[in-house]
């Protein structure tokens, strides 16, 4: 007996998978995190001996650190390392996809090898060289310019040549957004932790993203009509 598998097409999807579920334990770990740091916080401020006000002053220092820890650095440069982290695995299986559709369609040419507009590259290839035109390259593109922002400019959208598109890719999407304190109209009630025009990603926006990544590697494995090997297994 034997099971139909295409091995490229397996194992791109499984790494994209991986990811998702590499995101899901991140943020349940964090949560975790963030509330036995709460618990062992307040267990050391009882152990203080402080009068009820001291107390209480001491337990909203605690909380604002807790939340500048909990609510935004920490989860948002996490979420900063699975983007730069999903765009690599994009970047090695465009490149493998490319290889595969050298091999098996006769009249591609030659998969390129580009060391600079990796998303530009491969769409013209697949594109124009392969012959595929269904496929999603804006969600690609997205994923790009916001890739870029966090590599290039630790997650600054201000001055960046793409501010406009990235704003607007802010105003289009559920958990993506980019910060202004300026919202606050109280100084003391600023989150001080948090710079004006900064990307900040939300769980639901990755879960997002990666969902988008996996429907078009899934568009483009069917495009390519990817061999399918079989595998023995016990009858």
């Amino acid at each position: 007996m034997g099971i139909l598998i295409s091995f490229p097409r397996a194992l791109t999807l499984a790494a994209i998978s991986g990811l998702a579920s590499y995101h899901e334990t991140m943020e349940s770990q964090m949560r975790s995190a963030a509330e036995a740091e709460k618990l062992a916080a307040k267990e050391s401020i009882r152990k203080m001996g402080l009068s009820l006000k001291e107390e209480m002053l001491e337990w909203d220092l605690a909380m604002q650190s807790h939340d500048m820890t909990f609510n935004m650095l920490m989860p948002n440069f996490l979420r900063y390392s699975l983007i730069v982290l999903l765009f690599l695995v994009v970047e090695n299986k465009l490149e493998e996809l490319a290889n595969v559709a050298e091999q098996t369609h006769p009249k591609s040419p030659t998969a390129p090898d580009p060391k600079r507009c990796v998303i530009k590259t491969y769409k013209r290839y697949f594109t124009e060289e392969v012959g595929i035109s269904s496929l999603d390259w804006q969600t690609m593109d997205e994923l790009n310019a916001i890739r870029n922002c966090i590599v290039h400019a630790s997650g600054k959208v201000q001055g960046r040549p793409d501010e406009t598109l990235l704003r607007n890719f802010a105003n289009k999407h559920k958990g993506l957004s980019v910060s202004n304190t300026r919202q606050f109209s109280r100084i003391d009630l600023r989150p001080l932790y948090l710079e004006d025009d900064m990307l900040v990603i939300e769980p639901s926006y990755c879960s997002y993203i990666i969902d988008r990544v996996r429907r078009f590697f899934e568009q483009l494995c069917d495009a390519l009509q990817l061999p399918d090997l079989i595998t023995e297994t016990d009858s």
